[in-house]
């Protein structure tokens, strides 16, 4: 069930496939969890076997994980570049 689908023009996944399909180190189920239960993206439920399937809109995800990588706020990124070399003056 590790796909990504396609409805309207646009692309839903379980949190799961998300991650396999971005292959972002940063990107984690855990994170997508947590983005969806601060209301930063949408989760929609389908009830079906089980506990049924969440989907996440793939485009939301990006979008969020864009914005949290370029705040510089929170945990370093995987990606980021090393912090420049601080030149201070000898006194």
């Amino acid at each position: 069930m590790n796909r990504i689908h396609t409805v309207d023009g646009r692309r839903y996944g379980t949190a799961q496939a998300i991650v396999l399909h971005l292959a972002c180190p940063d990107v984690t189920v855990g994170l997508i969890y947590s983005w969806a239960k601060r209301g930063l993206i949408q989760r929609f439920h389908r009830p079906g076997r089980g506990r049924g399937t969440t989907w996440y809109l793939l485009d939301e995800v990006t979008a969020v994980e864009k914005a949290t990588a370029e705040s510089g706020l929170g945990r370093k990124r995987a990606g980021a570049p090393p912090p420049a070399a601080s030149y201070a003056l000898a006194a």
